[in-house]
């Protein structure tokens, strides 16, 4: 594996690549590593001749400095974890690799993602986000680029700067990788101690006893005993529970079989939010 951190360096290595037509795969993450980001690497190895892996922690989509300065940041471990995995090249930019003094800040429209659900308890995060994914985009220039289902609203906002941009990147969402509990995989659980990571399944439980419910329920009962389950764990505060239509995030007031949905929930679980969700 390579590891390359500046912006120009990396053009250089994967111009090289496109002039003998290899397909790119890229992989974005903030570090931390665990098996669903190697899961995205995994997938890009098959479907690309070389995969990108980029480790930079973004302080434009932190509206909270203490989340920032608590953000874990194992390189080591991260490093060993992606040549494992068999990723090609490892992009590790400065700041000022991302956002240099000339930096002029693009306007983005979000057609309201970012002042919704996630968007709305944590004000700026989403077009944070939508900056730092664009730049990176700028510098790797993927044909493919991989992410998560966990943190699914920001799937949604990449996909608009996608399309309000024109990018000729083809976005893949793959699946949410789970510990054996259930729990999201997500780099925030190492946050929580050996006794609540091991409980935290409990989330994921909520979300399937809320989509059997849906069967016989309407939606509020359902949700309500979704709720309730959550709530019945010790250190669990719900900050949102709903369904809502999968492109626009509209809150869906009945279940029909013509129409898909998905469920978005946010716990803060002894001060770590964790995020899931489901397909209905």
């Amino acid at each position: 594996m390579i590891v390359i951190k500046a912006a120009t360096e990396l053009n250089h290595f994967l111009n090289g690549l496109k002039i003998k037509s290899k397909k790119i795969g890229f992989v974005a993450t903030m570090g931390a590593l665990h098996s669903g980001h190697i899961s995205l690497i995994e997938r890009s190895n098959r479907e690309n001749d070389t995969t990108v892996c980029s480790i930079f922690v973004n302080p434009r989509q932190f509206n909270d400095p203490k989340d920032l300065e608590k953000y874990p940041r194992p390189i080591e471990k991260d490093i060993l974890l992606l040549v494992k995995a068999g990723c090609n090249v490892l992009f590790i930019p400065d700041y000022e690799d991302i956002y240099s003094p000339n930096y002029v800040e693009p306007k983005i429209n979000l057609e309201g993602l970012d002042t919704i659900l996630e968007g709305a308890m944590r004000p700026g995060h989403f077009k944070g986000v939508a900056l730092v994914v664009k730049r990176l985009f700028e510098c790797v220039k993927p044909d493919a680029a991989y992410f998560g289902q966990k943190d699914y609203q920001q799937t949604l906002v990449i996909k608009q700067i996608v399309k309000e941009f024109k990018l000729p990147v083809k976005i893949v969402v793959t699946e949410i990788h789970r510990e054996e509990n259930g729990l999201a995989m997500s780099s925030r659980n190492i946050r929580l101690s050996y006794e609540q990571r091991n409980r935290a399944g409990f989330i994921y439980s909520a979300l399937l006893q809320l989509k059997s419910n849906l069967k016989y329920l309407d939606i509020n009962e359902a949700l309500i005993k979704a709720k309730e389950s959550i709530l019945k764990e010790a250190g669990a505060k719900i900050e949102y529970l709903t369904i809502v239509e999968p492109d626009t995030l509209a809150q869906i007031e009945k279940i029909d079989q013509e129409r898909s949905a998905i469920a978005l929930v946010v716990v803060n679980y002894f001060g770590v939010r964790l995020l899931d969700n489901i397909y209905l």
